[in-house]
């Protein structure tokens, strides 16, 4: 590997002996506007790293200021946003290094992605009176972006007397050097593992994730590790994973940066096990008292953490970022994330943020600058298949950004904002080719100004799925919303089952031997539904409503419940026939908590039961919309089910409603159907 070049604008043996104790005075109020760097001067270092592999690897290792800092021995923030009439914010902070505090203001950072990042800051207290870092990638082959390129991290600082030139002095010697070498080990480590997919002749489908291993480790105590393995096997005998392992691995090893917001789902494609299997160790683990759970109220635009809750009771129906300097409805889809931590019985985690203005703690933003009335910003995008979101600080309209294979026009476009509106057709681009999209500030405002992506975090474990979660309600059956308290979730999948001739069966059977047969036949759907990421919401007679994160996995557990659910009655002695009805619908609902559950509620739940009426039994019934996003309940029909189609009149629904029934069998042509050999 190449050696890593640093440039040093400061001559070691120039470095000043005597320290000045006394710091000027404070300055009496923040410019609200970063200083261009040709008023700062030169930089006062230059570090520039090669960096041999894709440039979007490259972005996602050196844009993430956090870490950095935190590899670099740096000191944690502590920020506070304040709100401003024209519908931004400023970032005051404090931070302290060498037992000095510092104070200033963080300007909202300017960036654009796999290009540039510029971070500047301004103190009113401390060593220095200004500071920029701005960050430069150069690609080795603009056409490729696979190909590598260089890095280039400058870093201004303008020192306050004789103190502020011996501190400029130590982050040459003592942080650049941190810097460099962690950075040069993660790029080695992403280059190894790249060189080890080509010696394998595979095709690389998707880039490596950047795990930063080589932050340094947490050291236990005796009783720490003894607490962990008396905890951890207690877990085990819940969830028999051998994540639990793993789980009590990280908490005795790992750095609390890596600990103090532990994402499941992350984890576990991190670990290259199933989500599923890692969600109930970390349940199980929670359980137990060896992990805490906790929810982080997520801001639906910065996507910054602006709360912490340690139960859904503390949960409100809004929420208001000061960063984004807006108010938001709370919902179980998006801005509820379930994350972990170690219980403090366990260790004791401080959560410290050591950067919040770099790309890398919003990745979602893909470019990002304030303007000033009268500027003009024209970013070079470039952007896969689809759409991206351009919006603006004060005013809720935005703009698409439009990647289209099929343009035939000029790419790019024109925004303007204005005091009343966002003017200007939304900007269209060729998929994966360079455009330039032109932001005018035409109004009398500041105007923070952001193109992102607005699909969620893949690897978010989001509350409304917990919430269709068996295991979860089943470990945690106190978790409820206040009274009064209903929060939104754009999709959930409601099953409905009843069973066929329940009131002969009572007549036949008597009440004792009929209702013991109904509970055997609830243990066994409470298996499925639970097998399938689904949960039991409540039972009616002998009919349960489910719910469903994944439509695909309720018509899974659709299909199992009838296979398995007349055996297992069977298994238990019953000898009475047991024929179920299924339906099921897909779409938005609120969640509520009743009689000491949380429920579901709205037209989702109640079309669901509607369609599930209408089951002659050994059948499914399924919504036509239903249908539609789950590729025409293909899930089904790879199970050897087999559909005809359905108009009916429902009850409180005023038009006819197109529904799918799928059978075991097939119309045979005549008017009836014939039974498939399932073993073809």
């Amino acid at each position: 590997m190449a050696e890593p070049q640093t440039q040093t604008g400061i001559d070691p043996d120039d470095a000043p002996t005597e320290f000045d104790p006394d710091l000027a005075d404070p300055l009496p109020e923040l410019a609200h506007r970063p200083p261009p760097l040709t008023d700062i001067g030169p930089p006062a270092y230059v570090l520039e790293l090669p960096f041999r592999g894709p440039l979007a690897l490259a972005w996602a290792l050196h844009s993430d200021t956090h870490r950095l800092n935190i590899a670099a021995g740096l000191g944690a923030y502590d920020y506070r946003d304040e709100p401003q009439d024209d519908g931004t914010a400023r970032r005051h902070f404090t931070t302290t290094a060498n037992h000095l505090k510092l104070v200033g203001e963080e300007f909202f950072s300017a960036w654009e992605k796999e290009r540039y990042f510029e971070l500047v800051r301004v103190y009113s207290k401390g060593p220095f009176e200004r500071s920029v870092h701005r960050f430069e990638l150069s690609p080795n082959d603009p056409t490729d972006p696979l190909a590598g390129g260089t890095c280039t991290h400058s870093f201004h600082m303008t020192p306050r007397g004789v103190l502020g030139k011996v501190w400029r002095w130590g982050f040459g010697r003592e942080v650049l050097p941190a810097m460099r070498a962690w950075l040069s080990a993660q790029e080695e480590r992403v280059f190894e593992h790249l060189q080890a997919e080509r010696d394998d002749e595979s095709q690389l489908d998707e880039l490596p994730s950047l795990s930063f291993e080589s932050l340094a480790a947490y050291k236990p105590g005796p009783e720490q590790i003894a607490a962990v393995e008396r905890l951890s096997s207690k877990a085990r005998s819940i969830s028999e994973s051998g994540a639990v392992g793993r789980i009590a691995q990280i908490l005795l090893t790992d750095h609390d940066d890596q600990v103090q917001r532990i994402r499941p789902y992350a984890q576990a494609d991190q670990w290259g096990l199933p989500r599923r299997e890692v969600l109930d160790a970390f349940l199980a683990a929670t359980h137990t008292g060896m992990t805490r759970l906790r929810w982080d109220l997520i801001c639906p635009h910065c996507r910054g953490d602006k709360g912490t809750l340690d139960s859904l009771g503390q949960v409100e129906e809004e929420a208001f970022c000061d960063s984004c300097n807006l108010r938001f409805a709370v919902d179980l889809s998006r801005t509820l994330e379930a994350v972990f931590e170690p219980h403090p019985q366990v260790r004791s985690v401080e959560r410290a943020t050591y950067c919040q203005g770099g790309p890398g703690a919003t990745p979602h933003i893909h470019y990002q600058r304030m303007l000033e009335p009268g500027e003009t910003w024209q970013p070079v995008v470039r952007f896969p298949r689809g759409r991206t979101r351009l919006r603006v600080s004060g005013s809720e309209a935005f703009r698409w950004v439009i990647s289209d294979p099929q343009l035939d026009g000029t790419a790019g476009g024109v925004i303007t904002i204005t005091d009343e509106e966002l003017q200007g057709e939304d900007p269209k681009l060729r998929p994966d080719e360079p455009a330039v999209v032109v932001v005018q500030n035409r109004s009398s405002r500041r105007a923070l100004v952001a193109i992102e992506d607005v699909s969620w975090a893949e690897d978010a474990l989001v509350a409304g799925e917990l919430v269709a979660d068996q295991r979860f309600r089943d470990l945690f059956s106190g978790e409820m919303l206040t009274t009064g308290v209903s929060l939104a979730v754009e999709s959930v999948t409601i099953l409905f089952t009843d069973l066929v001739g329940s009131t002969a069966m009572y007549g036949e059977l008597g009440d004792a031997k009929a209702f013991n047969l109904v509970w055997t036949h609830f243990s066994v759907l409470e298996d499925i539904v639970a097998r399938h990421g689904g949960a039991i919401v409540k039972t009616i007679g002998d009919a349960i409503m489910a719910a469903f994160w994944k439509p695909t996995e309720a018509l899974r557990a659709a299909s199992e419940l009838h296979d398995l659910v007349e055996e297992h009655v069977a298994a238990e002695g019953h000898t009475h026939p047991v024929t179920l009805k299924v339906g099921m619908h897909e779409g938005p609902s609120i969640v509520v908590t009743l009689n000491d559950r949380l429920d579901y509620f709205g037209r989702t739940v109640n079309l669901a039961a509607r369609v599930e009426s209408k089951s002659d039994g050994d059948d499914i019934l399924v919504s036509r919309h239903m249908a539609e996003i789950t590729d025409d309940c293909s899930t089904l029909r790879a199970l050897g089910w087999f559909s005809e189609d359905l108009v009916a009149e429902l009850k409180g629904i005023e038009e006819p409603v197109r529904l799918l029934r799928f059978r075991r069998t097939r119309d045979s042509g005549d008017g009836g159907f014939e039974a498939l050999d399932m073993e073809l």
